[in-house]
């Protein structure tokens, strides 16, 4: 089931958004706001899959609320302007929906959304990565953290250490929810390996990892309901 958060300043627009995630078995719409000031309190206490976001909203846009957010879910954009679809890619939107768009054109960016939540959904035990001309086949439970530099990161596990061309976002989607956390810009983390927590930092292994500010309220609240 991918969990779902409709953001619109318009009553209307998220009515639309509720009529077609109802048609489809594998979404589920968790809240829906026309503050976005409130959503971004949900989200930092509640982790979804994926926002349905307006763009063009009074006192914040969608591509500023993005940035207000410690842990981004995967964003479909659904906007009547058009002029802001290259920015929406640059923050790796899964779709960009120009209103009115209808069933179809909704279904065809919720596949999108779909293929990138990828194992998450399907609750496998392992899954794959690109690694040159090859597909390695990881086990979660061996993943311990994963670190990210520039348009790369490193996956490290008990056997080995694998470089991959992918951002930290794109990994995050391919990772469990519940098995895996953001504790940096360039940090994910396996709650499965964490040793200890002390200063600030996660001790994996013999890795010292540091929690970045941005990411500590929300990491720490997940550890908090863990215990």
């Amino acid at each position: 089931m991918i969990r779902c958060v409709a953001i619109d300043d318009e009553p209307k627009a998220l009515e639309i958004i509720q009529s077609h995630v109802a048609k489809l078995d594998y979404l589920q719409i968790e809240a829906v706001f026309t503050d976005p000031f409130k959503a971004i309190s949900y989200l930092e206490a509640n982790r979804v899959d994926l926002l349905f976001l307006d763009i063009h909203m009074p006192d914040i846009n969608g591509l500023k609320f993005l940035s207000h957010l410690h842990y981004k879910p995967l964003v479909i954009f659904t906007t009547a302007h058009s002029e802001y679809a290259i920015q929406s890619y640059e923050v790796e939107a899964v779709d960009y929906l120009l209103k009115p768009f209808d069933f179809s054109r909704f279904l065809s960016a919720v596949k999108k959304a779909k293929e990138r939540v990828g194992a998450t959904v399907q609750q496998d035990d392992f899954f794959f990565i690109n690694t040159g001309k090859q597909k390695k086949r990881l086990l979660y439970k061996d993943l311990w953290y994963v670190l990210g530099e520039g348009n790369y990161v490193t996956y490290y596990t008990t056997k080995d250490k694998t470089l991959v061309r992918a951002s930290i976002t794109e990994t995050m989607a391919l990772l469990p929810r519940n098995m895996f956390v953001q504790i940096h810009r360039s940090t994910i983390i396996s709650l499965n390996w964490v040793d200890k927590i002390e200063d600030n930092h996660v001790f994996i292994q013999q890795a010292r990892l540091p929690i970045s500010a941005g990411y500590r309220e929300a990491f720490f609240r997940i550890i908090n309901n863990a215990s």
